[in-house]
């Protein structure tokens, strides 16, 4: 494989191919370690306790399974994928001690995805810092740095964990964890610790920099041992970050857009939390920035100290509270995180902003065609890139994600209800609907092209719950609403052109676990799938596993595939003095009995190992139309 360069928007080889990729995030049990299991319906109590004796080699399969996977993903078309590498899998042991065994499996699968014609971007996945915090990313080393005991995380109020609450645990309320004491510390550390905890120190080093220099060095140690692979494009930043409690105005005051039922405890009830308080806080229903008051709980009511014995709280620590001649404690800068230098702080431009330029300039050092993924807030149009590319590329890429969050937190089709992304606006009308798909996802690459130096856009995550309807599909053995609810998403992919890494494909993903991680199950693929839906265990495959032009030599013009007639057309323009052409996916799913093509001129042929349609265009045409349908009777397909 060619390594790509980025063209007009586009991903390009250096002749001048177009590059469309359609892949998939690997994978979601990657988060956990695969020995002891880190599945969190199981007890993680001795992985807590002994987190620093773990291993993720086998994740996102073994090595063994890893022709059959591949082989699978290539045959519904997937040539590219959002590899999850987490820090901890990487520096689990200590700082600066690293899993070399770790290191060269991963070498070893991203070389595997290479001989089935897939391309690869390294992905330092995290959800709400760890999975010590509810979530997955950092090593559990990096929280006892700034004085934090993991133990005693699950013995008080200070995460949402799926191990500790069993049944009680409700779907998706991982995110809740964001405005909890260590996942908001931490991210507030990680990203403003110079601004915020000047005086939290470790040795004559930072925290922020020593937490964010740990996290650079373990990603570029990776990218030493892929960086003469070209198939590899480049490393993701940092998934979904998080300011923290940077930039909360008022610490008295619940802050998270929380959905449902909540107990909303304040930046300030969490400080005081973590140093032993019992603490009475509101209980709300809370829908959006909508709050309806339900009463009080008592929380951390066994009076539960997140600290080491001789650390304290290190908001206390830097004034922000403490207590009075009496003991009762005191909020005393409830601004504190809302201005730098007595200025109104932008999270983006003053501390992400600053990381991302870090982490790019020690990823290319490694390797400098390696492009960076940026990501920042997935519920905002942040992102910049204000460096001016040098020679036209700017070696970044927008990796923005986008969910349909009705679908996803509430795991119902409704297909006339939803909301608006960007604008938080109510949606109506299932066409209105569809017309909302386009417009966040176009307003994605939008702000590539105007913020960015018109840098290629890929869609790091987007999917579906596949157990909706509390597994209706599973149940009956129909993924109907599956395919609708999908379709829509792609169908907005290919009028924008824009590229995606689905999420996800997990190995052992099961009906009971689904993904393993906190409820989750959204992956394309299970083991439990009723063969006689799909023989290789796909979910929702006739909208995903769809017809798509790899690369063409020309300028795309128009995209466009009918799931239920199977109809597929595609249109693009010559490029000055080179030939025309492009390599279409055939996805069996759809063409397994043949099918018939029209051309507006020219020839193709068909290679079906490849499941490539290879269209040769004439010199002397300008735009070039590729129609594709089902063979109305099974025979053979023959090449022209």
């Amino acid at each position: 494989m060619n390594r790509l360069i980025s063209h007009n928007g586009h991903f390009a080889e250096k002749d001048g191919k177009i590059v469309l990729l359609r892949g998939v995030n690997l994978s979601g049990s990657s988060k956990l370690p695969y020995k002891p299991d880190g599945n969190t319906a199981l007890d993680q109590t001795q992985s807590f306790q002994d987190h620093r004796n773990v291993s993720f080699v086998g994740r996102p399969f073994p090595l063994e399974e890893a022709d059959v996977h591949f082989s699978r993903m290539k045959k519904w078309g997937i040539n590219l994928l959002r590899l999850l590498t987490p820090w901890e899998a990487v520096e689990h042991s200590g700082p600066g001690i690293y899993d070399e065994e770790y290191i060269e499996y991963i070498g070893r699968i991203v070389e595997m995805a290479d001989k089935y014609g897939m391309y690869v971007f390294l992905d330092p996945h995290q959800d709400v810092w760890s999975r010590f915090t509810g979530g997955d990313g950092a090593p559990g080393w990096t929280l006892e740095a700034t004085g934090m005991d993991v133990i005693k995380i699950p013995q008080g109020d200070f995460a949402v964990l799926q191990h500790v609450q069993g049944e009680r645990y409700k779907q998706m309320s991982w995110p809740l964890n964001y405005a909890k004491y260590p996942t908001a510390t931490m991210f507030t550390l990680f990203f403003g610790g110079n601004v915020y905890a000047p005086r939290k120190m470790i040795g004559d080093e930072s925290i922020q920099d020593y937490l964010q220099s740990h996290y650079i060095a373990a990603m570029c140690k990776l990218a030493v041992r892929v960086s003469k692979l070209k198939n590899v494009i480049g490393f993701d930043s940092l998934n979904e970050p998080s300011a923290g409690w940077i930039g909360v105005k008022n610490l008295k005051e619940y802050y998270w857009p929380a959905g449902g039922v909540t107990n909303a405890s304040s930046p300030f009830h969490e400080m005081r939390m973590s140093e032993g308080l019992p603490v009475k806080v509101p209980r709300k229903f809370i829908i959006g920035y909508y709050k309806i008051p339900l009463g009080s709980v008592l929380m951390n009511p066994r009076g539960i100290r997140l600290w080491k014995k001789g650390q304290n709280c290190v908001w206390r620590e830097h004034g922000v509270w403490d207590y009075d001649p009496n003991g009762a404690p005191m909020l005393l800068k409830p601004d504190y995180f809302s201005h730098k230098n007595n200025s109104n702080i932008n999270f983006f431009d003053d501390f992400m902003s600053p990381f991302l330029h870090k982490f790019k300039v020690e990823i290319q050092k490694v390797q400098k065609q390696f492009f960076i993924f940026l990501e920042s807030d997935p519920n905002k149009l942040e992102l910049e890139w204000k460096e001016t590319p040098k020679k036209g590329y700017s070696g970044v890429v927008n990796a923005t994600h986008w969910y349909d969050g009705m679908l996803l937190f509430s795991k119902r089709y409704i297909p006339w209800l939803g909301f608006h992304s960007f604008s938080t606006k109510a949606i109506i009308g299932k066409k209105k609907i569809e017309a909302m798909y386009l417009d966040c996802i176009a307003g994605i690459q939008y702000m590539a092209k105007e913020k960015m130096h018109n840098a290629p856009t890929v869609i790091g995550e987007t999917g579906i719950p596949m157990d909706l309807e509390k597994k209706l599909g599973y149940r009956t053995n129909d993924y109907s609403k599956h395919d609708i609810t999908l379709n829509r998403i792609y169908q907005a992919l290919e009028k924008t052109f824009v590229n995606v890494t689905l999420w996800n494909y997990t190995s052992d993903n099961t009906h009971k676990y689904g993904d393993n991680w906190n409820g989750e199950d959204l992956s394309i693929y299970s083991r439990d799938t009723d063969p006689s839906y799909d023989p290789d265990g796909g979910r929702g495959v006739r909208a995903f596993s769809r017809p798509y032009p790899k690369w063409t030599m020309g300028y795309p013009i128009n995209l466009s595939f009918d799931m239920n007639k199977s109809l597929f057309k595609f249109t693009f323009e010559s490029l000055p003095e080179k030939k025309p052409g492009c390599a279409i996916y055939i996805p069996p799913i759809h063409y397994g009995k043949g099918f018939d093509v029209v051309l507006s001129s020219g020839r193709y042929e068909y290679r079906e190992k490849e499941y490539l349609l290879i269209y040769h265009g004439d010199t002397d045409t300008k735009i070039h139309g590729i129609t594709i349908t089902p063979k109305s009777e099974s025979k053979a397909v023959a090449s022209s």
